[in-house]
């Protein structure tokens, strides 16, 4: 079909928060900004294949993934090239995004590091956005919701 873009589940989430008020409201209180770049990951990704393609972006970025027990919507809020940290040691080789997001779940701000950097990166963990009943993307009350509100 000529004029159609493939887009994964993981992407047309993202858009769908990104494009509700609701969903830009919370992303905004952990530090998303209007034009931020997104990345998008499946779950089972090598932490470091992603954080290359955060590189190339100008960070900070958001990475999006699926948690694929939940089907909750997660966003990592990374930094990278944080010149004024502590540098700390590398990650596994084999941690996963979804291993990072987990990680960054148990603290406010988590320092890490992925080879090759030479420089720590910070991961913030945005709560998950769930589905709710009748809604069509996560996180965002169904009409019933906001018409008793």
């Amino acid at each position: 079909m000529a004029g159609r873009i493939v887009r994964s589940k993981i992407a047309e989430l993202a858009a769908e928060t990104i494009g509700s008020r609701h969903g830009r409201e919370v992303l905004r209180e952990h530090g998303w900004t209007e034009g931020m770049p997104v990345v998008i990951a499946q779950h089972d990704e090598k932490l470091s294949d992603v954080i290359a393609l955060a590189v190339m972006h100008r960070p900070p970025v958001l990475i999006a993934t699926l948690s694929p027990q939940s089907n909750d919507l997660c966003f990592t809020y990374v930094v990278i090239g944080c010149t004024d940290l502590e540098v700390v040691s590398s990650r596994n080789a084999n941690d996963s995004i979804l291993d990072l997001y987990r990680d960054a779940q148990s603290t406010p701000c988590l320092t890490f590091r992925v080879e090759p950097l030479t420089h720590s990166a910070i991961a913030h963990a945005i709560p998950p956005l769930q589905k709710t009943a009748g809604a069509k993307y996560p996180g965002i009350p169904n009409v019933a919701d906001v018409r008793h509100a």
